[in-house]
């Protein structure tokens, strides 16, 4: 059944063209041509985007001579040679940017393949001053740019590597001073038009609602903290160590007592190796308030990559707690995160005495929380850092 929007959009459509919008790149379909009537169709659907000040400053480079396709994908390849060697590196290896680093090496190496090659560039260049009409304007014209080839069965690739080359590129497309190539997007139709969704953070995780790092489970009904949609708390800080190091520190259960304010330490309840299933107990302090002590249970155990734990078991669960790492560049980005429980804690019966209270209470608890939270993921990254 199709979905409706009040604005009369069909939302089904529309959300199938915004989820499988994708980096084509393997898929790259070189050996047909693409025509000046859909690329006019899609930049004049792109120059619908906003612009800063309303200022009329886009403009756009449709490169179809072979001679500078090559010329441009030999500048394209210099800079690439980065993914061209990372292959070899990689190459059944299992990591996971295998199949992000395998795609990337074969653009490099057939970017002057595309029929077309379209650049959208600015009139200006960008000082960091803050006014409009320069990057801030470009970028969401040219991912609309992007829509439009997919609705119409072509794909592309948001290629920024040209902009390394930007002196070469200029001299060689005769753009004059002022100018400023912001992507360079090799256009072919694509080799079937099926694109699924990629795997992304769920916005309950990455939205964050009146303070920086408060999260909820669900929307609230009513726009403000309730217990009844699961708040949270995250920290997040990127290393320069590789995820395997900064693992062996955050699953030493001990470890965040050297930087918490609350946490004193904790202890193995169970025995052999720790993974799913394992137990511990932690013990907490607030000074001149009271101390108590917590059965936590390990749920989440993925080696350099996932370590969640709750107080009790699932059946009962009090606060979910958990540490996730992601490779950063060279480095690592560490995200760490909890739930107050609906049980077992002494915040959700205090704040659920009083409603008109309550949001105080969740998010004045909140406070303390992330306040120890980020000092245990600064404390981390000195450790591994080696500050």
């Amino acid at each position: 059944m199709t979905t409706i929007s009040e604005a009369g959009f069909d939302l089904d459509q529309i959300d199938r063209l915004l989820t499988t919008t994708r980096a084509v790149r393997k898929r790259l379909d070189f050996d047909r041509s693409v025509s000046d009537e859909l690329l006019f169709e899609c930049i004049d659907l792109a120059e619908q985007a906003p612009t800063g000040g309303n200022d009329a400053s886009r403009r756009w480079m449709v490169v179809r001579d072979q001679a500078t396709k090559d010329e441009l994908g030999r500048l394209y390849a210099e800079v690439g040679t980065l993914f061209i060697n990372a292959r070899g590196r990689l190459d059944g290896s299992g990591h996971p940017k295998e199949k992000v680093v395998s795609s990337s090496a074969h653009l490099v190496e057939n970017y002057a393949r595309a029929p077309v090659l379209v650049m959208c560039a600015i009139w200006g260049i960008h000082d960091n001053s803050g006014k409009p009409g320069l990057f801030d304007s470009g970028i969401q014209s040219a991912w609309s740019f992007n829509l439009a080839l997919r609705s119409r069965g072509l794909g592309s690739v948001y290629t920024t590597m040209l902009n390394n080359k930007s002196d070469e590129v200029a001299e060689l497309l005769g753009i004059p001073p002022g100018i400023t190539t912001l992507v360079c997007f090799p256009v072919a139709y694509t080799k079937g038009t099926e694109f699924s969704p990629s795997p992304r953070r769920p916005a309950s995780e990455i939205t964050y609602f009146d303070q920086w790092g408060f999260t909820r489970q669900r929307p609230s009904s009513e726009g403000t903290a309730r217990v009844v949609d699961g708040q949270g708390v995250v920290a997040e800080i990127d290393t320069d160590a590789r995820p395997a190091a900064v693992w062996d520190v955050i699953t030493d259960i001990d470890m965040p007592a050297r930087f918490s304010e609350e946490f004193l330490g904790a202890e193995w309840t169970s025995e052999g190796d720790p993974g799913v299933g394992s137990t511990f107990r932690g013990r907490n302090s607030i000074p001149d308030v009271f101390d108590w002590e917590v059965d936590c249970i390990v749920t989440a155990w993925q080696e350099s990559e996932a370590f969640e734990w709750r107080v009790t078991d699932p059946d009962n669960p009090g606060a979910v707690w958990r540490f996730d790492l992601a490779e950063q560049g060279g480095g690592s980005r560490l995200r760490f995160s909890m739930l107050i429980g609906q049980e077992n804690n002494g915040t959700v019966p205090q704040a659920l005495k009083d409603p008109a209270k309550e949001e105080g209470v969740l998010n004045g608890r909140r406070r303390t929380l992330r306040a120890n939270m980020q000092r245990t993921v600064e404390g981390v990254k000195a450790l591994v850092d080696g500050a």
